[in-house]
């Protein structure tokens, strides 16, 4: 469930921004002050894992809703709701929801809302390649640190920024475990009009699911 989480609260990262800066620091003040103005934020996205120790290359398509604090993604195995407070997390093959206090599952994590700004505090960062290319696209590459990485899931986030469009068009997380996971947007909305249902789990929809209320 916790690995669950980190990966949804990173992938966030990916989504468009517009930037004229030539510098890590100018290009992440740009996406803070722009996220700042979006009041929910809609994208497909494809996400991979490679492990080489594991061997695992593993890809898979998905979907989040962001409003504020409050998410939904949607995963082929799972779906996984918060209002900010609660996260409601389903497991389609089991047909199970577990329950918990948002508070008690970010284990070194952050909510959607934070990724956006949070350079800000909790990490350095630096131009790596002003002079990159990703696909035949040329990008800037910008290498995040966070300042407590044992805190953390991952040890570092590569930014890949598209020159002409700029928007983000590659994602790495480089993990503790020495695996990689990379995001690339499919599509991306801003302000559009996403019902507050969204972001709270249902039970209708979901016939005969097993609640499991792990809450004190």
């Amino acid at each position: 469930m916790k690995k669950v989480l980190a990966l949804v609260l990173i992938l966030t990262t990916t989504f468009t921004f517009q930037s004229f800066g030539q510098t890590s620091k100018e290009i992440l003040d740009k996406l803070s002050a722009k996220a700042k103005t979006w009041k929910t934020i809609t994208s497909d996205f494809t996400s991979t894992l490679k492990d080489a120790k594991a061997n695992v290359n593993q890809k898979q398509e998905g979907n989040i809703k962001i409003k504020g604090q409050k998410y939904h993604l949607n995963l082929p195995q799972y779906v996984v709701i918060s209002d900010g407070v609660t996260v409601w997390s389903y497991d389609k093959k089991s047909n199970t929801c577990t329950i918990d206090n948002l508070a008690d599952v970010k284990d070194g994590a952050f909510d959607p809302s934070e990724m956006f700004t949070i350079w800000e505090k909790d990490f350095k960062h630096e131009m790596k390649n002003a002079n990159a290319t990703v696909d035949g696209v040329a990008c800037y590459e910008i290498h995040m640190y966070p300042n407590n990485p044992k805190n953390k899931p991952y040890h570092t986030i590569v930014m890949y920024v598209d020159k002409t469009k700029m928007e983000a068009n590659k994602i790495v997380v480089k993990t503790r475990e020495n695996a990689e996971i990379s995001y690339k947007v499919k599509n991306f909305k801003t302000n559009s009009d996403t019902p507050e249902g969204e972001f709270k789990f249902n039970p209708a929809k979901y016939p005969g699911v097993e609640m499991v209320d792990n809450r004190i």
